[in-house]
């Protein structure tokens, strides 16, 4: 790759990316300094323009709210510390909460700040974020490379522990995908955590027929946001009125898999993730998923969406 100019978005600077494929091509739009998010994905072909994920609103990109966005990374943890406080090797850690009404910390870092362009190409571009030791007392290296490809585009995104003390670490990625009308989910998870008021997990139980995502569920009605265990790393999401099938492929520790249907919404997330809700004060859980970073140690994930025709 090699470095290539940023373009003046709306209220930022964006980078657009281009690939061909059968019958047309995958146009990517990211936003680095927005919290190197995805602005969009789509495909577009000779018989109109089938988004991946859902665009960016403008509102997003003139005041930085990555929540409006397609897609933004999870880092150094994902979705939410109880109170953003934790002990860990002893230490007392007490994170600022996000000063919103939440009261937990959500989300890590990333999609609050300014990432960097380290190389681009015509279809790939790499982005790096740093963060210096303060309220989350370790520094930190993440990168975040999207590829372009012939039927789709992949995320990667890693963390590497620059600190000299070994960290508590996790990683994940917030994809908000089209939830046109029959939109199908499909995935293949073995237990769900039942969340408490303030959505923090408070009991795990066997899937309900409700959300029994093996044997796919229509999405229409369905309103959750909750955390799945036992994730095999693969979902499929059916677009009947668009004739589509996105498949959604994933590299490394993802076995845990979130997935957030607000009601009445034109969207629904499926976040692959590294690990439990508030991992990182459920030391008992054996299946929390959070890591222990060693210094130089490198945590890293793949996500692949790819783009097919759905069989009629």
């Amino acid at each position: 790759m090699e470095q290539v100019a940023l373009d003046q978005g709306i209220g930022a600077q964006t980078l657009t990316l281009n690939r061909s494929a059968a019958n047309g091509s995958f146009e990517c739009t990211l936003c680095p300094e927005r919290g190197g998010v995805v602005v969009r994905l789509a495909w577009r072909g000779t018989d109109g323009t089938i988004d991946l994920l859902r665009p960016a609103s403008d509102w997003a990109l003139r005041h930085g709210s990555a929540v409006d966005t397609g897609c933004f990374p999870l880092v150094p943890f994902s979705n939410r510390i109880a109170g953003g406080q934790f002990t860990f090797d002893e230490r007392r850690v007490r994170l600022p909460l996000d000063g919103d009404g939440n009261p937990h910390v959500i989300h890590g870092h990333g999609w609050r700040a300014g990432w960097t362009v380290e190389d681009a190409s015509a279809s790939a571009a790499r982005m790096v974020f740093r963060h210096r030791a303060d309220a989350w007392p370790w520094r930190y290296r993440a990168t975040q490379t999207v590829v372009l490809e012939e039927d789709g585009a992949s995320l990667t995104l890693s963390l590497v522990n620059e600190d000299d003390r070994p960290m508590p670490a996790g990683i994940g990625l917030h994809p908000y995908f089209p939830k046109p009308p029959g939109t199908r989910l499909t995935a293949r998870v073995d237990g769900v955590w039942l969340n408490g008021p303030t959505i923090l997990p408070v009991e795990r139980v066997a899937v309900p027929p409700r959300w029994a995502f093996t044997d796919g569920i229509v999405m229409d009605r369905t309103v959750l946001d909750n955390g799945f265990t036992g994730w095999d790393g693969k979902a499929m999401l059916d677009w009947p009125t668009l004739g589509r099938r996105l498949s959604i492929e994933t590299e490394g520790p993802f076995g845990h898999l979130i997935v957030y249907a607000p009601p009445d919404a034109d969207y629904l997330c499926v976040e692959p993730v590294s690990h439990m809700t508030d991992a990182v004060n459920r030391p008992e859980e054996p299946d929390s998923g959070l890591r222990r970073l060693e210094p130089g140690e490198e945590l890293a994930g793949t996500m692949r969406l790819r783009l097919e025709p759905l069989a009629r």
